[in-house]
């Protein structure tokens, strides 16, 4: 589905080159993909309600969905109402029509992000919201879904790009090339730590690490093989009181 909306709408690509950070997309999505299947496993058919905040153009909801048919409650996205609209502008006259009838969505501003309270299963998936907020606005998220969805059980990513704070409070890429091929833990991906996370009210369940690498190079200087920047993605589940 993403080769079909790019070459509808080319304007979407990226206006730079960073190999690095596509692999650490791929990586990312794969691990997600993994979590989000042990939580259907765990929730039992048609329990589970899941919410995607910061969805983008996220195509979960088609990629996978001979494992996600008959298994969800039901399934959420939000984001920027410009993001929606478009989305389901550009979706509601496709092929992949049908698909998208089946997901609820919803156009919300980031600092209003949250997910209501549930009965039954909740996964709520935060897959590359750090990147979009940045870490302050992580953590004000994280506590609004404390709050709001007590029994949620939340997915969540920290690239190594990420800087610990920045003077608007966004993310950004790290300066130095040394630093991003460091052990990850000297990364962004651990500018919330577990104990941040714990003064939060979320309790780390599965804690998942993804080392940087460098691009291999040829003895002709030609790149052979892309980096891929540092990761870490966690699932949190509500600290009991």
């Amino acid at each position: 589905m993403a080769a079909w909306l790019l070459r509808r709408h080319p304007k979407l690509l990226p206006t730079f080159a960073a190999p690095s950070i596509l692999s650490m997309i791929r990586a990312r999505t794969t691990i997600v993909d993994q979590l989000i299947g042990m939580e259907l496993d765990r929730a039992g058919d048609g329990e589970l309600t899941y919410w995607s905040l910061g969805s983008g153009f996220d195509a979960r909801w088609y990629r996978l969905k001979s494992l996600l048919q008959g298994r969800l409650r039901a399934h959420h996205e939000v984001d920027e109402p410009e993001v929606i609209a478009f989305k389901d502008r550009v979706l509601s006259s496709s092929s992949f029509a049908g698909h998208w009838d089946t997901v609820l969505r919803e156009g919300v501003a980031e600092a209003q992000w949250t997910v209501p309270p549930h009965d039954g299963a909740l996964l709520v998936n935060l897959e590359g919201v750090s990147v979009r907020l940045g870490v302050s606005g992580t953590k004000d998220l994280l506590r609004r879904l404390r709050r709001d969805a007590p029994t949620a059980t939340v997915i969540l990513d920290l690239p190594g790009i990420l800087q610990a704070q920045t003077a608007s409070g966004r993310a950004a890429a790290v300066g130095s090339a040394r630093s991003r091929w460091m052990s990850a833990a000297a990364t962004g991906a651990a500018c919330i730590t577990t104990k941040d996370l714990g003064h939060l009210g979320w309790k780390v369940v599965d804690d998942v690490w993804s080392a940087a690498r460098p691009e291999l190079r040829a003895p002709s200087g030609m790149p052979i093989c892309s980096g891929v920047e540092a990761l870490r993605v966690v699932r949190l589940r509500p600290l009991e009181a």
